[in-house]
């Protein structure tokens, strides 16, 4: 997610021509490659695939949630008035954005909300836009762990939480400069055809179980975690992170895993036998064309998230803290979980889905307390010491970086 951020999503196609947004690399919404890793393939070993699983029918998605957004009754409130969102979507997510949040927002407000993908430089053209004194984008939706370096550069406008009501939103996920839009995970998979479910990231790393081969990222955010985890550290003493036991604890099983870059890739690994246990997202577990064919253990998982910000200098802020207010109430977050696989980012959205949807979700009841959130102040000062480390362990096998 870092450096040419628009390739953080890429569309991929499922079943029944239903197109969902695809995560290329491991971390959100933008499908990014792995970040701060380099790009040399570290030697992969050969696997013999196994015949997949026959796939189950997808569950039939829920209907529209119609009840009104307390505080947006006034159809005139914002009339004439027309604010530019600015999202890395395209296809079945943009549709799931705009029936969401766009479409209601402009009916309840009578604002105009006009959608712009990024362009080439990704969400990082905002840069030019402030340095210029000519900011045209009033919202931006960009990876939670990319706000705080934006912020400390000085190119977004701190949320206003007099108008953003933050009482129902995760105090972990509402930064001052930044507030989630939608969440994930990062958790262990496996074939749902398997005999032992593995219990946590200890039974990842015993290789002589739950099938031959891993898959990680190959990218210190989350892999890191992963491995402090195996190592016995609890998830409450995770950071800051012990960066020589986290690679200590890797050297164990670096020679049996597949380090990738793709995040399509592990859950198709899993799901053909290459490999008996990965890290995945769970958005990726939840696309129709594998959602019966793969398996979740939630103990131990990372919770992030994507989120709203408002660039320094937007020319229409009110019009854009009332829509990302908009954006976080029950109804919006609980619409687009209908439609995307990802977590509400409002508690109460949980109460107005189904329950086959919400057992699912990284913030289910059952789900959440087996898992951590992402430490996003930790890794803002830390990726690009951790990134090099990374790199260096990938190419040099028999070394282990020290500790900082």
């Amino acid at each position: 997610m870092r450096g040419a951020r628009l390739t953080r999503r890429e569309l991929v196609t499922v079943g029944a021509g239903m197109t969902v947004l695809g995560l290329t690399g491991c971390t959100s919404a933008f499908g990014k490659k792995s970040s701060n890793t380099a790009s040399p393939t570290a030697p992969n070993r050969t696997i013999n695939i196994t015949p997949a699983t026959t796939q189950l029918p997808p569950t039939p998605t829920q209907p529209p949630i119609t009840s009104p957004v307390a505080g947006y009754l006034d159809p005139n409130r914002w009339k004439g008035r027309t604010i530019q969102v600015v999202t890395p979507g395209v296809g079945a997510y943009v549709e799931a954005l705009k029936t969401a949040f766009f479409e209601p927002f402009a009916k309840a407000t009578g604002a105009a909300v006009q959608h712009e993908s990024y362009g080439r430089d990704g969400f990082d053209g905002v840069k030019g836009q402030v340095d210029q004194n000519n900011v045209v984008w009033d919202v931006m939706l960009i990876p939670m762990d990319a706000v705080l370096g934006l912020a400390r550069a000085n190119y977004l406008t701190p949320i206003d939480y007099n108008v953003v009501d933050p009482h129902a939103l995760y105090p972990q996920l509402t930064l001052q400069h930044g507030a989630a839009a939608a969440l994930y995970s990062t958790v262990m998979v496996f074939t749902a055809s398997a005999q032992d479910r593995p219990d946590d990231w200890t039974d990842f790393w015993r290789l002589g179980e739950y099938g031959k081969g891993r898959a990680l990222a190959r990218s210190p955010q989350g892999t890191l975690e992963f491995a402090l985890l195996a190592d016995g550290v609890p998830m409450s003493k995770l950071y800051p992170l012990d960066s020589a036991r986290a690679f200590r604890s890797l050297d164990k099983i670096r020679t049996a895993t597949i380090f990738y870059e793709d995040s399509k890739q592990p859950v198709e690994l899993v799901r053909t036998g290459q490999v008996g246990l990965a890290s995945a997202w769970t958005v990726r577990t939840q696309l129709p064309d594998v959602a019966s064919l793969v398996s979740v253990q939630w103990q131990g998982g990372m919770i992030t998230a994507d989120a709203w910000v408002v660039p320094r200098g937007g020319r229409n802020l009110e019009v854009a803290m009332s829509f990302i207010n908009f954006a976080t109430r029950a109804v919006p977050s609980a619409n687009f979980t209908r439609l995307q696989p990802f977590g509400p980012v409002n508690k109460d959205s949980l109460a107005l889905l189904r329950p086959d949807v919400v057992n699912g979700l990284p913030n289910a009841p059952q789900n959440i307390g087996q898992q951590f959130f992402q430490d996003f102040g930790y890794w803002a000062d830390n990726a690009k010491r951790l990134a090099d480390q990374f790199t260096y362990w990938i190419l040099h096998p028999t070394g282990t970086p020290a500790a900082t």
